[in-house]
């Protein structure tokens, strides 16, 4: 837990000195004015590398507690009691330090949704919503249960895609590694045996001289360039008309604009459908939908569709023009809408698109692996040619 030394005022004025634990900045000041201090400043303490790293709560753990919540609740133990019986099971510190917090919270009177607010690195803005709704409307219990249900099938979705995209990209660092090792290690001998010979050289192995001279004698300007233009990219990637440009591509690109498409309406259907089921007013759904949609474009398309939900129109209305939504979820809508069965009719346009992502990251996979071996395969034997054939040009002439 972060450690703070903080300037703090009692009741007869004087000013103190202390250092002291406590999650969050939130609930340090809430804590001190609970017992008659005023904070004057705080300034959290350096922590060393465990605790950064240890500063984090895996989305397995939060779905564990999700679910082992929703079964106490479910079976009439007190809410306070329930986050405590949780808090002293969890073994990881930073996670047991959240749920004392939450714990003095609901202790002293505060909302269960409050208490989670006060830690968004842990509790997304989905969960605390779905939660009020659920405390407001006296089904926690039930509310708990659709929110494990919902961040198994998001979890299962996103580590599909963390699973597919793991071999590629080792496959292409082990291509990069390769290449650097050939042109860094192997190509100077044969370099140094041709330069003795004299030999006229083809353009293929003079080029691949330049490009290991070039590694050996100016790495250092090299590696400048690759790690200064990475975090110059990465920065951009962070700005809003980068996120834009990112967005763009994602949605327009030949293959990857409909696979991304199919994510979108699945994390749609199935975050919308669960907020609906949980009292969160529609409106308030739209938004805190667009907020998880990892792209500013479709953030703005829920922000324009609960502007218009607003305004009167209907979903289906807001939806209708839309050139990310297939006409299969605008069907889906409009007919759920119509018949008033709007949430089970998401859920199943959401089990219909993750089965869609399933399929394509399938196929992805299955295409991208031989693609990459190719071009790794041609890599290798474009710098095995530039090697090869003027050996075999020379033993030619010596004949």
């Amino acid at each position: 837990m972060p450690k703070y030394k903080c300037e703090v005022r009692n009741a007869e004025g004087k000013v103190l000195t202390t250092t002291l634990e406590a999650p969050s900045m939130q609930e340090l000041s809430n804590r001190l004015s609970s017992q008659g201090y005023y904070l004057i400043k705080a300034e959290a303490e350096k922590q060393g590398l465990s605790m950064f790293f240890s500063k984090s709560v895996p989305q397995k753990e939060l779905l564990i507690f999700t679910v082992q919540l929703a079964t106490l609740v479910g079976s009439a133990v007190s809410l306070v009691e329930s986050v405590g019986i949780l808090a002293d099971q969890t073994q990881n510190k930073y996670f047991k330090s959240v749920l004392k917090s939450v714990e003095r919270d609901l202790n002293s009177g505060q909302s269960f949704s409050s208490a989670l607010r006060k830690f968004p690195d842990v509790f997304s803005r989905v969960y605390c919503n779905m939660c009020e709704a659920g405390e407001a409307g006296g089904m926690l219990d039930s509310v708990l249960n659709r929110l494990a249900a919902f961040s198994e099938a998001d979890a299962e979705i996103r580590g599909r895609l963390k699973a597919a995209l793991t071999m590629p990209v080792v496959q292409l660092v082990l291509a990069a590694g390769a290449v650097v090792f050939l042109l860094v290690k192997i190509f100077p001998n044969f370099a140094k045996m041709f330069a003795k010979m004299k030999a006229d050289l083809p353009k293929i192995t003079e080029l691949m001289m330049l490009a290991s001279d070039t590694l050996i004698e100016h790495y250092i300007i090299v590696t400048v360039v690759f790690v200064g233009g990475g975090t110059l990219l990465y920065l951009f990637t962070r700005t809003t008309s980068g996120k834009r440009l990112i967005a763009t591509i994602k949605l327009r690109a030949p293959v990857l604009g409909e696979f991304t498409q199919k994510v979108a309406v699945s994390r749609f259907a199935r975050t919308f459908s669960s907020l609906l089921g949980a009292g969160v007013h529609v409106t308030e759904a739209l938004k805190i939908t667009g907020s998880v949609m990892d792209n500013p474009i479709l953030e703005e398309l829920m922000d324009d569709m609960s502007i218009g939900v607003q305004q009167g129109k209907t979903l289906y209305s807001t939806l209708e023009n839309s050139s990310v939504f297939p006409p299969m979820i605008k069907k889906m809508v409009q007919v759920g809408e119509g018949s008033g069965n709007l949430e089970p009719m998401l859920n199943k346009a959401a089990d219909f698109y993750d089965r869609e992502v399933k399929d394509s990251i399938e196929a992805m996979t299955s295409a991208l692996t031989p693609i990459l071996t190719v071009i790794m395969g041609i890599i290798i034997g474009v710098i095995a040619l530039s090697v090869f054939v003027p050996i075999f040009k020379m033993s030619q002439s010596i004949k």
